[in-house]
């Protein structure tokens, strides 16, 4: 189980999963790069890198909880 996601790690998701404006798909390969709460925004901000090299902001007005966290598996440092 991941308690929280490390940037420069990829990641494989073990299930269909929403974070704000992002959707990602069972299988799915990310690295998460950076993310938390902006307070200038008043939202959850989360940066990922897809497998093709695109960059997804992800944008929530709740924060990732333990359950999210559990579709997250890691797989290697970037």
């Amino acid at each position: 189980m991941t308690l929280s996601l490390i940037a420069g790690v990829s990641y494989r998701l073990v299930n269909d999963t929403k974070i704000g404006n992002c959707s990602f798909h069972k299988g799915d390969v990310v690295i998460y790069s950076s993310g938390g709460y902006s307070h200038y925004d008043d939202c959850y901000i989360y940066h990922f890198i897809d497998a093709s090299g695109e960059k997804r902001i992800c944008i929530s007005q709740v924060e990732l909880t333990a359950a999210d966290m559990e579709n997250f598996e890691g797989t290697s440092r970037e």
